[in-house]
């Protein structure tokens, strides 16, 4: 098998696996009475499912196939690789969520419209931008802005986990 198929093939069960366990907790949240949606407690677990997550599916690659060597831009790839394929199951996920529930969407859409009171009260133009933000919010845009959201926050988070899990040989400088 090619390196380039073992990569995808590996890391890609991988950010499923992790993909699956933010489902879990996410469903787990919702069906103990908990709101889901900018919900600080559910976003924390997942940062925390993705460091670890990040680290062990990339530790655990360079150690299998790249002889224990790792540069720190492929070690970033990886984490950003497995990170990213979790992300887009976890939006799928929600984008389901959304539409098979549409008071979780109306609860979204409240707490949005509520954050614009709070941060433009006073502002003329504070009815349009609610206007505007009701026709926004729709399961396909709370998707995609969770997937935003986690693939930026992977990155961020990635920058130093890649440093932590970069190895040169011995030779190299």
């Amino acid at each position: 098998m090619s390196n380039r198929r073992t990569f995808v093939i590996q890391n890609g069960l991988f950010g499923l696996c992790i993909g699956i366990s933010f489902i879990a907790v996410a469903y787990l949240f919702q069906h103990t009475g908990q709101v889901i949606c900018m919900n600080a407690q559910l976003n924390n677990t997942l940062l925390l499912l993705s460091m670890l997550g990040a680290f062990i599916g990339t530790h655990k690659y360079r150690e299998e196939h790249l002889g224990g060597l790792l540069t720190y831009s492929k070690a970033l790839g990886i984490c950003i690789f497995i990170l990213g394929v979790a992300s887009l199951l976890y939006s799928i996920y929600t984008f389901l969520l959304y539409i098979s529930e549409p008071e979780l969407q109306s609860t979204y859409l409240q707490m949005m419209l509520q954050i614009l009171e709070e941060l433009y009260q006073g502002v003329p133009h504070l009815d349009s931008m609610k206007t505007l933000m009701e026709s926004l919010i729709t399961p396909g845009f709370i998707a995609f802005s969770e997937f935003i959201n986690k693939i930026l926050t992977s990155f961020i988070f990635s920058l130093p986990l890649a440093f932590i899990l970069r190895r040169r040989s011995n030779n190299t400088i």
